[in-house]
Parts: C-alpha cells; sequence; structure tokens
C-alpha cells in the first residue's frame, strides 16, 4: 500500500506538470481533475470515522457517532453563521494541522509534534494561497478582504518552513532530509499552479490518499479475506451521503449565485465536514 502512496504523489506532479506544459488556463481541464479527485479520494477518505476507534461498531453506536458528527457541524454552522472570519481562522488552522499531520503518518514525532505538524501545514497551504493571490482574495472575498496580506506572503511562507525545518531535524535526525526536500520541490511547484488545482492535488495525493492508506492497514484485519472489496464498500454510504447533500445545496443556489460565490459555499461546506473528521482522525492517529 505504501507503494500506492508514492505512486499518488508521482502521479500527482504529472498531472501538475502536464498541466502547466499543455493545459495552462483550461477551466475544463481543473474542473474535470477537481470532481475525479473529489469522488476518488477526497470525500471517501473521511467516510470511514465512524470504523476508525470502533471497527466493529453497532447500531447504537453508529447512531451515536452520527449524532456526535452532526452536533459538531451545527456547532460550526452556527460559528460560520455568526463569526464568519474566527470562523475561516480556525477552518485554516484546523487544515493546516490536519495536513501537516498527514506528513508525518509513517514517522512517530516526539519534540513539539504538535507544533510540527501545524507549522508544516501552514507551509504548504501559504505556498498554495499566495501562489494565486488574486484567486485566494476573490474567493474569500465573501467573509473578509485579504487583499492587505499580500505583501506578507513571503514572510509566512519563509518563516513557516524555516521553523519547521528545525522541528523536523529535530524529530527526524536521519531522515530530515527527505521531507524538506520534498517540501522545497513541492512547494516551489505547487506555487505556480492556479490555486484550486494545486489545492486539490495536495489534498488529493499528498493528505486523503495516504490518509486512506492508514486506514486499510488498520481496517483490514476487521474485513476478513475480502478487505479492499470490504473496505471500499464501507466508504460508499458516507461518500454518497456527502456528495448527495452537497450536491442539492450548491444547485439550489446556483441560479442566483456567482462562480465565486459558489466556490465559497462549497468550501464552507467542506469545512463543516471537516471539522468532525479533523477530531476523530486526529483521535485514530495518535491512538495508534
Amino acid at each position: 500500500m505504501r507503494s500506492i502512496e508514492n505512486g499518488g504523489k508521482l502521479a500527482g506532479v504529472a498531472i501538475a506538470l502536464i498541466y502547466l506544459f499543455f493545459f495552462r488556463d483550461n477551466p475544463v481541464f481543473e474542473w474535470v481533475l477537481i470532481g475525479i479527485v473529489l469522488v476518488t479520494v477526497g470525500i471517501p477518505h473521511g467516510s470511514l470515522d465512524h470504523l476508525l476507534l470502533n471497527p466493529s461498531i453497532g447500531k447504537v453506536h453508529l447512531l451515536k457517532f452520527i449524532g456526535k458528527y452532526l452536533a459538531i457541524i451545527l456547532v460550526y454552522l452556527s460559528v460560520w453563521l455568526l463569526l464568519p472570519v474566527p470562523a475561516l481562522l480556525a477552518f485554516l488552522a484546523m487544515s493546516a494541522y490536519h495536513f501537516g499531520q498527514s506528513h508525518f503518518i509513517h514517522t512517530p514525532l516526539f519534540f513539539l509534534k504538535k507544533t510540527t505538524y501545524l507549522l508544516t501545514g501552514v507551509f504548504y497551504l501559504s505556498v498554495l494561497f499566495w501562489g494565486d493571490f488574486a484567486s485566494t482574495t476573490e474567493i474569500l472575498g465573501g467573509i473578509a478582504d485579504t487583499s492587505p496580506l499580500a505583501p506578507y506572503g513571503w514572510y509566512v511562507i519563509i518563516g513557516s518552513f524555516s521553523i519547521s525545518a528545525i522541528l523536523i531535524i529535530r524529530n527526524l535526525p536521519r531522515k530530515w532530509w527527505l521531507h524538506l526536500v520534498e517540501m522545497l520541490l513541492m512547494g516551489s511547484l505547487f506555487y505556480h499552479l492556479p490555486l484550486l488545482l494545486g489545492f486539490i492535488l495536495y489534498f488529493g495525493f499528498w493528505h486523503a490518499l495516504p490518509s486512506m492508506q492508514v486506514e486499510y492497514s488498520t481496517l483490514k484485519h476487521h474485513f476478513g479475506p475480502q478487505g479492499l472489496k470490504t473496505f471500499i464498500g464501507k466508504m460508499i454510504p458516507f461518500t454518497a451521503a456527502s456528495i448527495l447533500g452537497m450536491s442539492a445545496i450548491l444547485a439550489i443556489v446556483y441560479p442566483r449565485s456567482s462562480t465565486e460565490e459558489l466556490i465559497l459555499l462549497f468550501f464552507v461546506l467542506v469545512s463543516l465536514i471537516s471539522a468532525p473528521h479533523i477530531w476523530y482522525m486526529n483521535r485514530f492517529l495518535e491512538s495508534r
């Protein structure tokens, strides 16, 4: 399965290069790729949260899980409605931690690991956001004016890289260079991609796919001889529910919304289902 993760990253690099050389500024290429990655790995990687801490979960505990999941979503939705800017900042912080954590799934850290997760994620997200800052400002404009932040991009990028590099070297005295080389190479590549394309490649192949690999490695022993088939089957119900739910909401508001407004709404919807997922996934990863 580790080979699948590495193959996914190589595929991500190949797709990015194909875009830059042959499909630059082609919206059809971007949106088709975004849809494929979301449906195949993006949304499915969070569809097994109910099994991560209890692989043999029964109906009663499943209903309790769903209740907690929905409660977290409703609380966070309330924050978005009442305090959109703090809600945005909270989501960015949670995402940075969550994404950074996935870079060390196979490598336990011992020194300031949560800070290492956070700053590693901040580096990758800052590269994506400031690499195409015009799109970032346009999409987030419905929540806050981010244009004054434009001059601070390189400070955030270099600062987060430098501090996370020190922490990675401290945690991984032998393999630190692998992570730093990856950060430099992929950071340079993502910086030159459109915001949405760069994000979906990073999200899909550097976060979702490695997370699915760990989920499968943990759960396959509970699925019997047809482990992979069962694993895929278990992902379908909650994946389908998420896709159908978000699609229905977007379809309702589509006639009276601009492209940027639809993207922002999708961003908020993703944040709502991500909040409980990040919490459960962190508990799972830290309990291994």
